[in-house]
């Protein structure tokens, strides 16, 4: 949806922008329910709104909410590892990535040579941008199940249940070191600058 803008119910458009790891599958299962009724925590929920025409780009109209959804960084990186390399092993990364400080030291060596790891852990002002002022609502995922809900209650009239998809156990992620926060925070330098203030609402 990262060029098109969804048809809601009620003819209203609402532009969303939301980084793989930030929650991205949940917002997609809460967009289409008001179409489905329930729930579904696929990738093809938004390929069914494409289906129903309920898709259109946004360099057609100028969408009438616009609204991001980011996480902290930190919280990010750790469930991206414990994801796509512990549980998932995608691309058989675990072979030679056998834990999290491994992961961390050759993430960026890691981000040209896996698209995966690429994808789910470039920074998140590659997509949103830097301008927090051109959206209506920024949500971080900790709001995804109740602030986002209501929001989407208020624009759509129809009350979805919260729903939490892809929930990767972070056993590390209130442990990691000082040290690697600092290189987390060095890395994703660009996220901090613009989105920062948004990273603690909880």
């Amino acid at each position: 949806m990262y060029q098109q803008a969804v048809v809601l119910p009620n003819s209203r458009t609402l532009h969303i922008r939301v980084t793989p790891k930030c929650g991205k599958t949940t917002v997609e299962s809460i967009i289409c329910y008001p179409y489905k009724g329930q729930h579904e925590i696929t990738p093809s929920a938004v390929r069914d709104l494409r289906r129903m025409g309920k898709l259109v780009n946004i360099s057609d109209c100028e969408p009438d909410y616009r609204i991001a959804v980011v996480r902290d960084p930190v919280a990010r990186l750790c469930s991206a590892y414990q994801d796509r390399i512990v549980i998932k092993n995608r691309e058989r990364l675990r072979s030679h990535i056998q834990s999290w400080q491994q992961f961390l030291d050759r993430l960026e060596h890691l981000q040209h040579s896996s698209r995966d790891i690429r994808i789910h852990t470039q920074p998140q002002s590659r997509r949103l941008g830097t301008d927090a002022s051109v959206y209506d609502r920024v949500f971080t995922t900790d709001q995804l199940s109740r602030e986002f809900l209501e929001y989407i209650h208020e624009i759509t009239g129809t009350c979805v249940p919260p729903v939490r998809a892809n929930q990767t156990r972070q056993p590390f992620a209130d442990s990691v070191s000082d040290q690697d926060r600092q290189r987390i925070r060095e890395l994703y330098e660009v996220d901090y600058r613009y989105w920062g203030a948004y990273f603690d609402v909880s």
